[in-house]
């Protein structure tokens, strides 16, 4: 019986995998239906037909240029661009489970206020921090000689400073959500249960309420992932990375496959992590 709900649950993945790529699709060649300023029904369906025909029959996928091909370019490029939003993530998720950690721990009475200082952190626009500590790391180049972190990249890579932009916004995000979801959890009876056995508080926190909000944090992270991605557009043209994002927006080829390339095994990730979410619970109940 587990082997056939396994066989239709993959069967099901992939028929949505299938209907989100047509969906790409359909966006990828959207400026043809409007092309000139007139409505151009006709060379849309087959501007999405002669894309479908190329990818699903392994076509030539090109570049901008009309004459090189997307492959393996796009590889290389969507590797850098996901390596930065791994880094970036895992500093985003480090900085918020201190800031919460040390929040909950030491400064349970003014959790009120830090909430509020995170809320006006926030306010600030991605793009205003970015640029400041761009202006920060030149400032102290320049007063000191020692250069913090490569400020773009021309011959020597940005690593660090993009690392910084893109994690720092979306921390604040998530030490607010993580706040958020962690004072629910303390409300429940089991802690206060727990509380009455003598457990101590960070003993709680760390052995069952960080268990149980995993599945709340991990729902949230599909908002965070798709906030980083298009911070991730601004951080590619602020630091000359020329990265996955930057090259999509050239032609409808690597737009496309580039698509795909983020789509599909995000998806599949998600989708999976759910489905043994909820085996899970069903088994405790």
């Amino acid at each position: 019986m587990k082997g056939i709900n396994m066989v239709k649950r993959l069967f099901l993945l992939i028929v949505q995998c299938l209907v989100g790529v047509e969906v790409l699709i359909l966006i990828a060649v959207f400026p043809e239906l409007f092309k000139n300023l007139t409505f151009n029904g006709s060379p849309y369906l087959q501007a999405v037909y002669d894309l479908n025909i190329k990818l699903f029959t392994f076509g030539d996928f090109l570049l901008w240029d009309q004459k090189n091909s997307v492959f393996p370019v796009i590889f290389y490029k969507y590797m850098v661009s996901m390596k930065m939003l791994g880094l970036s993530f895992l500093t985003a998720c480090l900085i918020a489970f201190i800031i919460a950690y040390v929040g909950l721990i030491f400064f349970k009475s003014k959790l009120k206020y830090i909430k509020s200082f995170l809320e006006i952190l926030e306010s600030i626009p991605d793009l205003m921090i970015i640029l400041l500590l761009q202006f920060a790391v030149i400032i102290v180049y320049k007063k000191t000689g020692i250069k913090l972190a490569q400020v773009v990249t021309v011959r020597e890579e940005a690593i660090l400073l993009p690392v910084i932009s893109l994690s720092v916004p979306i921390s604040l995000y998530i030490t607010k959500v993580l706040i958020h979801y962690i004072e629910e959890e303390l409300e429940k009876h089991y802690v206060m249960l727990a509380k009455a056995k003598g457990f101590t508080f960070s003993y709680i926190l760390n052995i069952h309420v960080l268990r149980n909000i995993a599945d709340g944090m991990f729902g949230t992270s599909k908002m965070i992932f798709w906030s980083m991605l298009s911070t991730l557009l601004v951080i590619d043209y602020l630091f000359n990375m020329n990265g996955l994002l930057r090259v999509m927006l050239t032609a409808v080829d690597p737009f496309i496959i580039g698509c795909i390339l983020i789509f599909v095994p995000f998806f599949v990730i998600f989708r999976i992590y759910e489905w043994v979410s909820f085996e899970n619970r069903k088994d405790t109940q």
